[in-house]
């Protein structure tokens, strides 16, 4: 099906560009005119132009990200003089706080990484019935927890209630059993040992932007410490609008509207939709946004990093963001040979699942 829908794609792009240079010629050398394809290129231009939010300024960028990995030198090391005063460098990323050693997005696991050494974390955000901020990855309570529920269900009573390290292959550490915690106790642990934040927005909800700059403005620290990224570039854009200097990453992978899961080496991930027209139209948006993301959702939103699945990242992908001023972070990189690989070669921040083989953070 994939194949089918990318080749009737490549075939209406090739239609559409070969009228566009038939009618182009035939303007200039026919009717001696200017080409609408000029107006209109013109045109659209000037409204990105407009609607677009410029990202932040370069110091704020390198005050939270730090230096950019890139510019180590060769034996990943930093030159002496960055313009950036700390000489940070964000290498590598806690993924949940790290959650293969501990519960994921748990403040145990956030603790954790902090006495490991990683100088930044991910957690995700979404909302409770009644619109209470909390760090959880799922729609469902269903994989961590083993009860049954959607979070947009559940009030935030009820799920406090819950023990999240219920199924994690550690569980006997946890005696008393983890919890799943408020956005503002996860963000005022992780500000107080001053670790870098990545803030994973779940949510589609509108909502989600108000909480947004409710929260920057209770931490004002955080212009200086996180990053807030989503898959939907809508909600990043409406926060950005509303707060330019937010810094903000989109992240992406292929499928991400059709298929559950995604890896290049293996077969396709179930699908999202089991109604075969539903699952057409997805894949139809995959390809359509897979275009828009490379070339128009980053310049729109003004990010300041794209997170990408590791699988897709190479270095022609790495040196055109950074032709755009955008640095790529990978995820999720779990291997030694992985780490290495994205570390020294790629000079790539990576965000990983565990950091218990982590030398250089």
């Amino acid at each position: 099906m994939h194949g089918i829908i990318e080749l009737i794609l490549n075939s209406a792009l090739l239609w559409i560009f070969s009228q566009i240079i038939w009618n182009t010629l035939i303007s200039v050398f026919y009717n001696f005119c200017i080409p609408w394809i000029v107006w209109g290129s013109f045109i659209i231009a000037v409204g990105l132009k407009i609607a677009r939010i410029p990202p932040p300024n370069l110091s704020i960028v390198q005050e939270v990200l730090g230096v950019n990995p890139l510019s180590l030198k060769k034996d990943n090391t930093m030159f002496k003089d960055h313009g950036n005063g700390e000489q940070y460098c964000m290498r590598v990323v806690a993924h949940r706080g790290g959650g293969y050693d501990f519960p994921e997005n748990s403040l145990t696991a956030f603790r954790n990484s902090k006495e490991k050494g990683c100088t930044a974390i991910e957690l995700d955000l979404c909302l409770t019935k009644d619109n209470v901020p909390i760090v959880f990855h799922d729609p469902t309570i269903d994989r961590v927890t083993g009860k049954t529920g959607m979070i947009k269900d559940m009030t935030w009573d009820q799920l406090k209630q819950l023990d999240i390290s219920h199924n994690h292959p550690l569980k006997d550490k946890f005696i008393e059993g983890e919890k799943i915690p408020l956005l503002y106790e996860a963000l005022e642990i992780c500000l107080s040992n001053e670790q870098r934040i990545i803030i994973d927005v779940k949510e589609t909800k509108m909502e989600m932007v108000q909480i947004i700059l409710d929260t920057y403005k209770k931490y004002p620290k955080l212009f200086q410490r996180a990053v807030i990224s989503s898959f939907n570039p809508i909600i990043i854009y409406m926060i950005r609008r509303k707060e330019p200097r937010i810094v903000a990453g989109l992240a992406w992978r292929p499928h991400f509207f059709s298929r559950l899961s995604y890896s290049a080496l293996d077969l396709p991930g179930p699908v999202i939709y089991s109604n075969p027209f539903k699952h057409i139209v997805a894949c139809l948006f995959d390809h359509i946004y897979e275009w828009v993301f490379h070339h128009f959702a980053y310049y729109i939103v003004g990010v300041s990093t794209v997170l990408l699945h590791k699988d897709i990242i190479n270095p022609r992908i790495i040196k055109e963001w950074y032709n755009r001023d955008i640095r790529v972070m990978a995820w999720t990189v779990n291997l030694p040979s992985e780490k290495l690989h994205f570390s020294r070669l790629f000079k790539v921040t990576y965000l990983t699942d565990t950091l218990l083989v982590e030398k250089d953070m």
